[in-house]
């Protein structure tokens, strides 16, 4: 009994092991993370101004989308250096997200001095991907769980996770104004 349980705790060692090394010897997370950027923008920009329900996701990249996702999960349960890692990872935002006639008044206020986009993290993104869940229903439970893992343990990304605000209502919709429904954020979000 005692050689079983041995043999269990190796075994979680070793995978925990796993994780650390794939998150400090490899790109794997900001490759993930950009992979999963590539997609959540052209998405949102190819979906500009439709309905959540009427959001559209090629099965490609739905598939992609999920094991990115999958992938950013696994790799960040319990360990912490790759908790940080998914938070201080930056990804670009795409310049055609900001293509959009819905977007284009605001693409000034998402450029830094320099003209760059204003960098996100790998956080911000698995974050952002649970936009597309009207698309796809198993990525935004994928990236449930990607966020608990990433927070799990790490004060720093609760703290990130926390401190996000909301920057536009995206309820205020004519189906809502014809009923006499006013949405409407407050300085808290």
């Amino acid at each position: 009994a005692v050689n079983a349980t041995d043999n269990q705790r190796n075994k979680l060692c070793f995978i925990a092991d796993s994780r650390s090394v794939l998150g400090r010897e490899t790109t794997l997370i900001s490759s993930c993370c950009k992979d999963l950027a590539r997609i959540l923008d052209a998405a949102l920009a190819r979906n500009s101004g439709r309905k959540a329900r009427e959001m559209e996701l090629s099965p490609q990249d739905q598939q992609t989308a999920i094991v990115m996702v999958r992938l950013i999960a696994n790799i960040t349960y319990q360990c912490c250096y790759n908790q940080d890692l998914l938070r201080i990872t930056p990804v670009p935002i795409a310049d055609f997200a900001y293509d959009t006639p819905a977007s284009s008044n605001n693409a000034a206020d998402t450029h830094s001095n320099a003209g760059s986009p204003v960098e996100r993290t790998g956080l911000h993104v698995v974050l952002s991907a649970t936009s597309l869940s009207p698309a796809c229903f198993t990525l935004r439970e994928w990236c449930i769980i990607a966020i608990r893992n990433a927070v799990e343990g790490n004060a720093a990304n609760a703290e990130t996770v926390r401190r996000l605000e909301g920057n536009e209502v995206m309820g205020d919709t004519p189906e809502l104004q014809r009923m006499g429904v006013k949405v409407e954020m407050d300085k808290k979000g």
